[in-house]
């Protein structure tokens, strides 16, 4: 956004409006009043009638009505020009107030008010190496405005001398030349003050050294960058407090400011003098011009104020390297040697000591001053250590119940390594497992929902209002490498946007460390980190971009952990990071020995093996209006169980079950030695365990066994489409390879009747099972039977997503029994596979007394 253009004055050269003339009285109209008379005697002695005298009358009447008219209209116009005039004299009144108004707003711009720099916290100015005007007060000065014209009365002379004069304005002093406030001690100071930090904030720190006495009420001016030191040329600043018995020094001085509760008291050559009065009442003298005491509004500012803009403008120096705030940092700093805050029951601070400033120990708090933080350093700055030092600083000083960490190593996996002991930790995602990071980044999302569960549960808004009983720890993620894990994971960005924008109130804080964040960290998520550090960064833009200056760019490169830090105040200091070694890791492990662990953001993954009993066991403590994120598998309709299928985004593991009457046939797809045959043995047992049901056949083995089989359950007519209980299974192990080395009659018509049961098995109580290891080996109308897949591992991603699968969930090293189940990464149960199928689990045959029979058999 560009700033407003300076407003400017709507007019040009003013002026007086000229005054009307006075009327001029009309002369009496002689002609016009003889000549009625001459035309009337004219016309008696043509005609002799006496009555033409009358008009005689008419000439004078007519002349003196027109001379009376003639002086009203002269009185009227006088009046509306007057009129005119003063209506060009209000809008000249209200031209000279817009221009003294911005006249003023000008010379306040120049000279800002000591107000504004300890009020609005208006950074130290420091373009001057010498010393200028400042402020004392406010009133009133010659104007630059100018209205031309001569005035006409009084009105027109005071309406040009209040254009002459500015009110309002800063009333400028130069201390070369001696600045003397007397009046009362607590005035006088207060003035000295407004004084000195103007000062202060103009001249940069090492053009002048200032002088104060060694006075309680001028200790604040000893933490000024500029105080003491040596200047090199001379530029002194010099603060007298009569009051204190003190006197001006040797020494060259290039400004003196002095107080006194009487003039006699003043040092010599003082050439201004301040008399204070009161708060708002003052008078401007300078002895020797001759001139009257001007009034003025003194400037004035408190002690405690003073403290907090030296205090500003120490952390200034310290950013700029300027001044004597130059302060040598230790190249070391041991964590342990660093006392934590106390350990804290409470959400409302996160504090935690990272490091050692100029000021001393450096502390870090993500709660009021986060909520979040950026990190930037290059490789060997010392930015890996930094983020352990502050995870185990947050450990000693806050319990697992209030504060856990989520760990996120792109970086191979070993930087969190020695804090992976802490109880306050939930887990450490590294780029080794694609899988394990993916599903972090979907818990994620469910971390989310779930704690807005637990605020709206608890009726209010925000972490800090919950009652302590109610566990919910803050969560610190912390990502080390944060490009690497954004190109690897391009949707990770909507999430950490998601976080960064509601973290603050449900207590979820983001501490994103890049090599360069500048443009890998988006907009909306770097305007809610107020917390920046950056080590060591190769480009000054780098820097410029974390901590708005350039001065990490410049650290020397054998000062690891030495860096720019900004606690979220908007002010960067150099600072060195603390190291951590074993000492402070046992440390924060015996501040809260016995603590529970905190609650995880997602669960472990899924077993490398499943049993089917183990499933079963699952399902029966699946609670079916369990709902939240209580981790236990849900409970499946009634149907077969397939396995465990993982669901990070609710963070819970689901029961994946196959119904067949309202899911269809079911098919099983994988490449050899992925588990299909497993599978289907799953579901056998299953079907032999249910009561009520006719059991499973497999089809399989010799070729008229496999025929008999088929021509059998095309005649079956044992259940209904919706009876469960005594519904045939018909499990089919490498159907694609089935009728291989068939005739090719016999094949067609096998294939016909593997449709026909496919296609009115489930109208007649007729499941199908198959496994197979590709669609390309099925039959169009055998592949549209089926109604639902089991996918296991494939052969290539293009193969898994030909079949239906999700291609980011494809595995190459995937063990038998992974793979997915309707769109979901799931871990199949295992059970052992017979010898060999079996085709005498065909339904016995019934014999009718005294119809033939035939029995076929290689021996007799």
């Amino acid at each position: 956004m560009h700033p407003a253009p300076e407003p400017r004055p709507t007019w040009g050269r003013l002026s007086l409006p000229p005054h009307p003339p006075e009327p001029q009285r009309p002369g009496f109209p002689w002609l016009a009043s003889i000549a009625p008379v001459a035309g009337s005697l004219a016309l008696w002695a043509m005609t002799g009638s006496a009555f033409s005298l009358l008009f005689a009358a008419l000439g004078p009447l007519v002349a003196v009505a027109s001379a009376l008219d003639g002086r009203r209209q002269a009185r009227r116009m006088l009046r509306t020009a007057r009129r005119v005039r003063a209506g060009r004299l209000d809008a000249l009144a209200e031209e000279i107030r817009d221009g003294h108004r911005l006249e003023r707003e000008a010379a306040w711009r120049r000279s800002p008010s000591v107000r504004d720099l300890v009020e609005h916290g208006v950074r130290p100015d420091w373009h001057a190496t010498v010393l200028g005007q400042v402020v004392v007060g406010a009133g009133t000065v010659d104007s630059a405005l100018r209205v031309e014209g001569d005035p006409y009365d009084d009105g027109d002379r005071h309406l040009l001398a209040g254009a002459a004069r500015l009110g309002g304005a800063p009333i400028l002093v130069d201390p070369i030349e001696g600045i003397g406030f007397v009046g009362a001690p607590p005035l006088a100071r207060a003035a000295a003050r407004s004084a000195l930090l103007q000062c202060a904030h103009r001249v940069m720190p090492g053009a002048i050294a200032v002088r104060t006495p060694d006075h309680p009420d001028w200790a604040w001016a000893t933490r000024l960058p500029h105080w003491g030191g040596d200047p090199g040329d001379g530029q002194v600043l010099r603060l007298v407090d009569a009051e204190t018995g003190d006197r001006p020094g040797p020494g060259a001085t290039a400004g003196l400011i002095a107080v006194a509760s009487d003039r006699g008291l003043l040092p010599p050559g003082i050439r201004t003098v301040v008399r204070l009065a009161g708060p708002r009442a003052a008078t401007l003298e300078r002895p020797g011009d001759g001139r009257a005491p001007v009034p003025i509004a003194p400037s004035l500012v408190g002690h405690a104020e003073a403290e907090r803009w030296a205090d500003a403008a120490v952390r200034a120096a310290v950013r700029a390297g300027v001044g004597s705030a130059r302060v040598e940092l230790p190249r070391h700093v041991d964590l342990a040697t660093l006392a934590q805050p106390a350990a804290m029951g409470s959400r409302a601070t996160l504090r935690a000591l990272v490091g050692v400033g100029a000021d001393g120990p450096v502390e870090l708090d993500l709660v009021r001053g986060g909520p979040h933080a950026i990190v930037a350093g290059t490789t060997g700055s010392g930015k890996s250590e930094f983020l352990l030092a502050w995870i185990t600083a947050l450990a000693i000083a806050h319990p697992p119940e209030r504060v856990a960490f989520l760990l996120v190593d792109f970086k191979g996996g070993a930087a969190f390594e020695p804090v992976r002991s802490l109880p306050h930790l939930t887990g450490i995602v590294t780029d080794l497992d694609d899988d394990e990071a993916a599903r972090a980044v979907a818990s994620l999302r469910a971390e989310l929902r779930h704690r807005e569960g637990v605020l709206q549960a608890a009726g209010t808004r925000d972490i800090g209002s919950l009652d302590a009983s109610v566990e919910l720890p803050r969560l610190v993620v912390v990502v080390d490498e944060f490009q690497a894990m954004i190109e690897r994971f391009p949707d990770v960005g909507p999430v950490i946007a998601d976080i960064a924008a509601r973290g603050r109130s449900l207590g979820l804080h983001l501490v994103l460390a890049a090599q360069r964040p500048n443009g890998i960290v988006r907009e909306q998520v770097a305007a809610n980190c107020p917390i920046r550090v950056s080590l060591r960064v190769i480009d000054r833009a780098d820097s410029v971009a974390v901590v708005g200056v350039d001065a990490a760019a410049a650290i020397d490169a054998a000062l690891p952990g030495r860096g720019i830090l900004d606690a979220g105040d908007g002010h960067a200091a150099p600072f060195q990071s603390a190291l951590v070694d074993a000492t402070a890791i046992a440390r924060a492990r015996g501040a809260h020995a016995g603590s529970a662990r905190p609650r995880r953001p997602w669960l472990d993954p899924l077993p490398s093996r499943l049993e089917l009993r183990e499933l079963a066991a699952f399902a029966s403590r699946a609670d079916p209006a369990d709902s939240d994120d209580a981790g236990t598998p849900t409970r499946p309709p009634e149907g077969y169980l397939l396995g465990l299928a993982d669901e990070p985004e609710r963070q819970r593991r689901g029961i994946a079950a196959w119904h067949p009457v309202t899911d269809g046939h079911l098919l099983v797809l994988g490449a050899p030695g992925s588990g299909r045959s497993s599978v289907l043995a799953a579901l056998e047992a299953q079907a032999a365990a249910s009561a009520g049901a006719v059991g499973a056949v497999r089809l399989g083995g010799a070729r008229s066994a496999v025929w008999d089989a088929l021509q059998e359950l095309s005649r079956w007519k044992g259940a209904t489409a919706h009876q469960a209980s005594g519904r045939r299974l018909l499990l089919i192990d490498d159907l694609d390879a089935l009728f291989h080395g068939w005739p090719d009659e016999y094949r067609h018509a096998a294939v016909v009747a593997l449709e026909g049961v496919l296609r009115s098995g489930r109208a007649r109580g007729v499941a199908v099972a198959a496994s197979a290891t590709r669609l390309n080996g099925l039959g169009q109308a055998v592949r549209d039977a089926f109604g639902a897949s089991a996918l296991l591992r494939h052969p290539t991603r293009a193969d898994l997503v030909h079949a239906g699968g999700d291609g980011a969930l494809f595995a190459l090293d995937a063990t038998p029994g992974s793979g997915q189940w309707r769109g979901r990464r799931t871990r199949f149960a295992h059970a052992e596979v017979p010898a060999a199928p079996v085709a005498a689990a065909v339904p016995e045959l019934r014999l009718e007394l005294g119809a033939p029979v035939a029995v076929v058999a290689a021996s007799p």
